[in-house]
C-alpha cells in the first residue's frame, strides 16, 4: 500500500497515525517502507537500529541485553531515520535501501549482530550476542563507527551467537 503524507524523518510528542501502522513510499531512488512507532527511551539518531515490541509497538535501540532469548528474540527491528526524543512517535524503516549504524570495520555482505552499544550492529559475531536478519551492508563500514549504506528487508532478531 503507498500511503502519501508521511514523512519519515518527522517526530511527534501525540501520536499522528495508529501505532503499527506500515507506509509504503515509492519515489524515483526506490521504494521504502517504514513502521509507525513510540520510543521507549531516546533513539540517538539516523540509523540506529532498534527493536520493536509487537504488542505496543514500543521501540528502543537494539543491544545485546535487549536482544536476548526471553527479552527480545524474534522481535521486529528497524532503523530510525532521525533521533527520536522518549516517549516521541515517528517511523522506523523496515524496508528498502538506507544508512545503518555500524560498528568500525564491519565488513559488507555479512552477518549482522547486536552489539553492547545501544542501537549499532557489527559483524563480530561476540558469543551471546544475536543475528540481526535482514540487514546487509552494500560497503564496508570505514575505521570508525558510523551509519553505513545497506539494504533493510524486514529486519527481525535472530538466533543467538
Amino acid at each position: 500500500m503507498l500511503t502519501t503524507g508521511i514523512r519519515p524523518t518527522d517526530t511527534h510528542t501525540t501520536p499522528q497515525f495508529t501505532l503499527g501502522t506500515v507506509a509504503t513510499q515509492a519515489s524515483d531512488t526506490g521504494t521504502k517502507s517504514y513502521i509507525y512507532v513510540r520510543a521507549g527511551a531516546a533513539i540517538t539518531g539516523a540509523g540506529y537500529v532498534c527493536d520493536i515490541d509487537s504488542s505496543t509497538f514500543a521501540a528502543v535501540m537494539s543491544t545485546t541485553t535487549t536482544t536476548a532469548p526471553g527479552t527480545g528474540a524474534g522481535k521486529s527491528v528497524g532503523v530510525a531515520r532521525v533521533a527520536f526524543a522518549s516517549a516521541d512517535y515517528g517511523w522506523l524503516q523496515v524496508y528498502g535501501s538506507g544508512t545503518v549504524r555500524t560498528a568500525a570495520l564491519a565488513a559488507a555482505y555479512t552477518n549482522l549482530n547486536s552489539t553492547a552499544t545501544a542501537g549499532q550492529v557489527d559483524d563480530d559475531a561476540t558469543a551471546g550476542s544475536e543475528v540481526i536478519e535482514g540487514i546487509v551492508l552494500d560497503v564496508a563500514t570505514g575505521a570508525s563507527a558510523g551509519v553505513t549504506a545497506g539494504w533493510i528487508n524486514w529486519p527481525r532478531v535472530g538466533r543467538t551467537l
